[in-house]
């Protein structure tokens, strides 16, 4: 391989592993936007929220696919994963 190659598989391999990592929980506050992006060159998507916090400050972040499914405008994030995976909860007892 050339060396230019190689420092291209080499920033790649490094993207796609930090894209891998956990994500830190955001502030709490009520979900003001949300966002997700398409990045082409490695085929994947990047979600964010918004939040707005009590004393109105916001606060941009990135969340994984499951929350940014399930946190919409006008909700209480942390609490809109919480109330999601109760309800999963209860309909897997039926």
């Amino acid at each position: 391989m050339t060396r230019r190659r190689t420092a291209t598989v080499a920033l790649l391999a490094g993207v796609l592993l930090a894209g891998c990592g956990g994500l830190k929980q955001g502030p709490a506050g009520k979900v003001v936007a949300r966002d997700r992006t398409y990045w082409p060159a490695t085929k994947q998507w990047t979600y964010e929220l918004t939040t707005e916090d009590a004393r109105g400050e916001r606060h941009e972040f990135r969340v994984k696919r499951h929350v940014y499914k399930v946190c919409f405008r006008h909700s209480t994030y942390p609490n809109c994963i919480h109330r999601h995976d109760k309800e999963d909860n209860a309909h897997a007892g039926r």
